[in-house]
């Protein structure tokens, strides 16, 4: 069986309530699932919820799948602990698409002024929002120069039943084929891809050189080919098992309002001039399902980490071999602040790994280095390293005007930011141990053979809530 959204759902469903939630109750698309999403994670629940009853619509509406690691370590069927390890193993060995021809998403076909945009449960999020966004589509091209694949996340919103206003972020490789395609006077071809495995999501994100057919990438992180079927308007392929597939082309020289957009950082974007996708078809399952990102808060932000954490471990472990994991907080949007463990060989090995992270991801602001015995999953660890081994006159190095993200609101303009970094390693050979209890001691002692199970102690705030 392919693996597919409802392959993953059926996952989900034998988990229990901590990772999968229905909602049968009628909801507004406009902020009704975001409230609930929000309220959910404030109570540090973080499930992918279906909204079966979408006023409005016949469609189903699901969200928040990507909002655990947990739950992306399922996606690759690995313990959470081996997740950023497995996506290493996985992105450096790609297995090429496979043509079918005919797939479910061909089940509907609906071509020029039957390809109608309000048929689709577009959400509207938050209050500043002036539109309903795509959110969780995945941009299929292929760049006119070279022919080559490309695949990436961007939003879309929504402005007339064939017409939405794209924001392509600057750096990311769709906007080097949109240029190229620009620079012939010609519309560049894309299909918008909506409802697929998560692993086939953050397979997506991967950082992979501009060269890389991105399907090649894709298949090696879901462990068989991706089956292609050709679109039907414009002259890109699509995965057959996707749920909605959105045709269409980013018209050349033509720049409209578009925004404000609710962002990773958990604040909003203005209206900017952006690009503009005229949809020329739709193709879906019969009773497809729809797929939202909860922007702004977890699922938005994690579903980017995995790629960045590879990308920056391999780049780190290239000047310090030492390096033994690396970690984007979800306190720092996954995106700025970065958390590196290492067994330092010398003091300047520290500087080299600092460095080396800034240049492998131009995002980041906060770079803190701690040593092999603190978990940089645990940021209370992380916090304890730089309370005990930092002094700041000897350990921050700030680096003023730096290319940041122009997402982040302290920014200047353009992006342009104060990057800081901060050495948490001990120092010296006389530096006091570490309190530790043996090893062999912690592996033996089971809490259940002491004072009970979780359940029977209580629980944790998250067990034994009614569905919602």
């Amino acid at each position: 069986m392919k693996k597919d959204l409802r392959s993953y759902i059926r996952l989900l469903e034998t988990q229990g309530p901590e990772e999968w939630v229905r909602v049968r109750k009628k909801i507004s698309p406009k902020y009704e699932a975001t409230a609930i999403l929000y309220k959910l994670e404030r109570e540090g629940r973080y499930p992918a919820v279906l909204f079966e009853n979408v006023e409005g619509f016949q469609i189903p509406v699901i969200a928040n799948v990507h909002a655990t690691r947990r739950r992306l370590a399922l996606a690759l069927d690995v313990p959470e602990a081996e997740l950023v390890e497995e996506y290493k193993k996985r992105e450096s060995t790609p297995i090429p698409p496979q043509w079918v021809g005919e797939g479910p998403v061909k089940e509907v076909i609906r071509v020029g002024e039957e390809a109608d945009l309000y048929s689709l449960p577009l959400l509207t999020h938050f209050d500043i929002n002036t539109a309903p966004y795509v959110t969780a589509g995945i941009v299929v091209t292929k760049d006119p120069v070279s022919g080559v694949r490309n695949l990436s996340f961007h939003r879309g919103m929504l402005v007339a039943k064939n017409r939405l206003h794209m924001h392509l972020a600057p750096g990311m490789h769709l906007v080097r084929c949109q240029r190229n395609a620009e620079e012939r006077n010609e519309p560049l071809e894309i299909a918008i891809v909506l409802g697929i495995h998560p692993a086939f999501a953050i397979g997506s994100l991967a950082l992979a050189p501009f060269e890389v057919d991105e399907y090649d990438v894709i298949g090696g992180m879901l462990r068989e080919p991706v089956p292609l079927v050709k679109a039907e308007t414009v002259n890109v392929e699509v995965p057959a098992y996707a749920e909605i597939v959105i045709e269409g082309k980013i018209l050349p020289h033509v720049r409209e309002d578009e925004g404000p957009f609710g962002e990773y950082s958990g604040h909003s974007v203005g209206v900017g001039r952006h690009h503009v996708v005229e949809v020329t078809a739709i193709t879906q399952r019969k009773e497809p399902i729809y797929q939202d990102i909860f922007t702004g808060h977890s699922e938005h932000r994690l579903m980017g980490a995995i790629p960045r954490e590879s990308g920056i471990f391999k780049a780190v472990r290239a000047v310090a071999p030492g390096t033994r994991a690396v970690h984007m907080p979800v306190s720092g949007c996954c995106r700025f602040h970065c958390y590196i463990a290492l067994d330092k060989r010398t003091e300047g090995e520290v500087r080299n790994a600092i460095f080396s992270a800034f240049a492998a991801d131009l995002y980041l602001k906060l770079v803190v280095v701690v040593d092999s015995d603190v978990d940089v999953y645990n940021e209370r660890e992380v916090l304890w390293a730089v309370a005990n081994r930092v002094q700041a006159d000897r350990d921050i190095i700030v680096i003023p005007n730096c290319q940041g993200s122009e997402i982040d609101p302290s920014a200047k303009k353009g992006g342009i930011t104060t990057k800081m970094a901060v050495d948490a390693t001990k120092k010296g050979k006389d530096f006091p141990e570490r309190l530790r209890v043996p090893q062999e001691v912690l592996d033996r002692i089971k809490l259940e053979d002491y004072i009970g199970s979780p359940s029977r102690r209580g629980g944790s705030l998250r067990r034994g809530r009614a569905p919602l």
